[in-house]
């Protein structure tokens, strides 16, 4: 996976919010996002991001990294997603990557919101159908 030419496609936000916070509300937003960074919120949300990738597996074949996408493993199987996902906090990230068609999506541990870096539109259509169905959104970044 050419992680450097993926990264230059479009990017989207799946996120708790259904569109980027003005910069005149940033200090209010950072309590909300503080409030969903406690262990619990944050479990309900990585619950979330995992049953969209779970779900996601049935339609592409995806790969997992946890070291910044240095290597990426075989195909996951749905318990292995969730817990990679559910693993990623503070200072853990995660790469899932799509063989095709080629695409990243990031998660940083300390985030409630996920990086999707793909041109395909199919792709991002059956992601955003995904992310609406668990109450994440998705947005143009």
């Amino acid at each position: 996976m050419n992680i450097e030419k993926i990264i230059k496609s479009p990017c989207r936000i799946i996120d708790i919010l259904p569109k980027r916070v003005p910069d005149n509300r940033s200090v209010s937003y950072s309590m909300v996002e503080q409030y969903y960074l406690s262990e619990q919120r944050l479990r309900e949300i990585r619950m979330k991001q995992a049953d969209i990738f779970v779900r996601l597996s049935s339609y592409y074949y995806i790969q997992l990294s946890d070291n910044h996408g240095e290597n990426f493993s075989d195909a996951a199987v749905p318990d292995i997603i969730e817990r990679q996902i559910l693993n990623c906090v503070g200072t853990e990230s995660l790469y899932i990557g799509i063989k095709f068609p080629e695409c990243l999506i990031t998660l940083d541990g300390c985030d409630t919101y996920m990086t999707v870096y793909s041109s395909d539109v199919e792709f991002t259509e059956n992601l955003g159908q995904l992310a609406g169905s668990v109450g994440l959104f998705i947005w143009e970044a």
